[in-house]
């Protein structure tokens, strides 16, 4: 009996040693295996064996392993792409930044693995309910979709879905256009999706998915586009391109190997390094002054296209700069920025390139100006050295009358014969080489490099002996140079002779942190380009031409503020009459603001017009006007706080820049009243201003912005996902959304 009770106990201990041998075995030959990796197969694994194709390196093509068709071992690199840096204007306002847009797929596979397992439920899906999620997604899609994606009809739509959702393919639905911003697929579009009843039931929330790009948006929409410009698809130009190893950063890496069909890390790893911070000259408020008094005389002369720069004349940054070209015709015609005119335009300047003249004619006298020339008609007369004289008579369109004049009264009259008459007397009948070394000395004819390319050099005619090329350059015609150096030598006057290239960005930072990583100031291409009497002598010339009793310039002369400069008209040439067309003309000015302390310079050129450059004159008061009026630049005045105004009025600001504002004029605030985002002022009942929290919610769908400053208003709009139009300058006093097409419309007033 005891045998057969212990038969059982010996069936379980053999049973149980069988058991452990095995694993045994198996540990046993885990171990040999690893260590039969580790000795002989290490190479292998790491990438580095000589049967592993590596594809990181330069010529792997040429590799024999490249040829092997039985090679299962390869080592591969995938980048990884830093966050690009943002662009920020010189109030930290930013101007270009990065939104991450979507393609959006429907996995077939997924939804068809999904739905097996719902139907193997209580609660199947009949093909019916399949039919009718992808009607009911057609239909959401469609409405939802239709102005971004106008082509596609609802046709469409069902054709996606029913390849997905009934016949279990990929299908992908819809796809951002990067390069178009009207066809992107945003975070707001992404949540609509989700939001759908359909895609409350996992079966097909499962099957959405959404590919993200990272694109570059530019919440003020065409302002300063061109200078802030582009790396992508082929269009390089602007900060974007000439600060692409800034912004860009650098890319990080991270190795695979590929064997056996697996793919393994490897441990090489290369952490990406995130791009820069730019923050330009560049100021919201003037470019848009700029933008918009540029923008607005275009379309009423129908200009073919206009550049306006404002250049800050102790520094040489340049505040604001705006290149608008001209497409559609009539009524249909709008200005966009398309091309950078300003520094790459190379055009005849005209009676704006007189200054150069009377500089040089000053230099040459020392400063003296009391001789008369004629200013209405002359008779030129050269004699050869073969003692053959020829006469050449000139007038500027009044016939033959004789009419003296100062050079002062020359220069406000823009008399083309007086010009001419001046140099021709100091620097002889022949003396054009010496005309030109005299300009040259002033560094006009030089060419400079900028943060955003070279500018080139005038295209003088330098060997010509003829009278009528010495004779036309006295007064900017016969050679061509860019805006952007005619700004450039009039700052030097207005800046007592110190000449600046043009600065666009002024320092960079790492994102989110406020330390300057490298700033940049202006070149001094001379440090002084002539005497001090000379220049104090050619500012008084061009002060003439706007208060003078015959300046070109003086019926934009403004009481409120003072203003210096020179117009600017020039026919232009038809390539194909092969002559000048006398109706169709470039009109410029150039001057800087105030007049007895200059603050700004700026240039206004427009081209393929009807008028002179008194018209650009207007457009330059009216600039010059609005950015002295400035809401921001009001705002920093000095408060006069012996009539016990504590503190100023104001509209809708941000309570940290309110704060900042504060503490730069000294003036005691309620601190504990400054309650975030935004405050504003109210009066008391005892005729005091008070601070108050302003009435806005950035929660609501359409953010209210009346009352606030264009930069403020802008922002919060774009962060709510709608596209933003301004007129004006000033304040925001009316708004007007339009809900299909995104965008809102802000007019500004002071």
């Amino acid at each position: 009996m005891r045998n057969k009770a212990e038969n059982p106990n010996r069936r379980f201990n053999f049973k149980m040693g069988i058991v452990l041998s095995v694993v045994v075995l198996l540990g046993v030959a885990c171990i040999l295996r690893i260590f039969y990796l580790i000795l002989f197969q290490r190479s292998l694994y790491m990438g580095t064996a000589e049967k592993c194709l590596d594809k990181t390196q330069e010529g792997w093509e040429e590799s024999p392993l490249a040829q092997d068709s039985t090679c299962n071992c390869y080592v591969m690199e995938n980048n990884v792409r830093p966050v690009r840096g943002e662009i920020y204007d010189d109030q930290n306002r930013v101007l270009v930044s990065n939104v991450t847009v979507f393609d959006i797929t429907i996995d077939g596979r997924t939804f068809e693995r999904s739905l097996k397992k719902v139907n193997q439920g209580s609660h199947p899906v009949s093909a019916a309910q399949q039919k009718q999620w992808v009607t009911e997604l057609s239909r959401a899609f469609y409405q939802h979709f239709k102005n971004k994606f106008p082509k596609y009809n609802l046709n469409y739509y069902e054709s996606k879905f029913t390849a997905s959702l009934i016949n279990y393919r990929n299908a992908l639905v819809l796809q951002s256009n990067v390069a178009l911003e009207k066809m992107w697929i945003t975070s707001e579009d992404t949540a609509f999706i989700n939001h759908l009843p359909m895609f409350s039931r996992d079966t097909l929330k499962r099957c959405v998915n959404y590919t993200h790009h990272t694109v570059r948006i530019n919440p003020y929409g065409d302002l300063a586009r061109r200078t802030l410009g582009m790396n992508a698809n082929g269009r390089n130009y602007g900060i974007e391109y000439y600060f692409d190893d800034v912004l860009g950063g650098q890319e990080g890496s991270r190795k695979y190997l590929y064997v056996n069909n697996a793919r393994l890390p490897l441990d090489k790893y290369i952490e990406p390094v995130d791009g820069l911070d730019v923050h330009t000259t560049i100021n919201i408020e003037i470019q848009n002054i700029v933008h918009n008094e540029l923008r607005a005389k275009l379309m009423e002369l129908n200009a073919e296209w206009g550049c306006a720069i404002v250049m800050e004349t102790k520094t040489g940054e340049i505040k604001a700069i705006s290149n608008l070209r001209r497409s559609g015709k009539d009524s249909t015609a709008t200005y966009s920025e398309d091309y950078q005119y300003a520094l790459l335009s190379m055009v005849e300047p005209g009676s704006t390139f007189k200054l150069a003249s009377v500089l040089a004619y000053l230099n040459k006298t020392g400063g003296k100006d009391g001789k008369s020339f004629p200013m209405a008609y002359k008779e030129f007369r050269r004699t050869d050295k073969n003692g053959v004289t020829r006469v050449y008579p000139k007038t500027d369109g009044h016939g033959n009358v004789q009419v003296q004049g100062t050079p002062i009264e020359v220069f406000q009259r823009s008399s083309n014969v007086g010009i001419a008459s001046m140099i021709f007397d100091v620097y002889g009948d022949f003396g054009y080489s010496n005309y030109l070394k005299a300009v040259n000395d002033l560094f006009i004819t030089t060419s400079f490099a900028t943060q955003l390319g070279k500018v080139q050099a005038p295209n003088f005619k330098t060997k010509a002996r003829d009278f009528h090329t010495y004779y036309n350059t006295c007064y900017g015609a016969g050679f061509s140079m860019t805006p952007m150096q005619t700004l450039v030598y009039y700052n030097a006057v207005a800046n007592n002779g110190k000449m600046l290239a043009p600065l666009f960005v002024k320092y960079t930072t790492r994102a989110h942190e406020s330390d300057t990583l490298e700033s940049f100031k202006a070149e001094v291409i001379r440090e002084r380009i002539c005497d001090q009497k000379i220049i104090d002598k050619a500012k008084k010339y061009l002060e003439a031409v706007v208060n003078g009793e015959h300046g070109t310039a003086r019926v934009a002369k403004d009481s409120t503020f003072t203003f210096a400069g020179k117009t600017g008209t020039r026919d232009i040439w038809d390539t194909i009459l092969k002559q000048y067309v006398h109706y169709k003309n470039s009109a410029s000015f150039c001057g800087y603001f105030p007049a007895d302390n200059p603050k700004y310079t700026c240039l206004v050129y427009m081209y393929n017009v009807s008028c002179k450059g008194t018209t650009a004159a207007k457009v330059f008061a009216g600039i010059a006007k609005n950015i002295m009026n400035m809401t921001n630049y009001a705002a920093m005045r000095t408060i006069n706080q012996d009539k016990g105004t504590r503190l100023p009025r104001t509209c809708i600001v941000d309570a940290e820049r309110y704060e900042f504002i504060m503490q730069s004029l000294g003036i005691d605030y309620p601190k504990e009243k400054v309650a975030p985002p935004y405050v504003t002022s109210a009066w008391t009942s005892d005729n005091k201003v008070s601070l108050k929290s302003a009435n806005f919610k950035s929660t609501d769908k359409i953010p209210n912005v009346e009352n606030m400053i264009a930069a403020d208003a802008v922002s919060e709009l774009t962060r709510a996902g709608y596209k933003v139009k301004i007129f004006g300058y000033g304040v925001v006093r009316r708004q007007e959304n339009h809900l299909k097409e995104k965008t809102v419309i802000l007019t500004l007033q002071p």
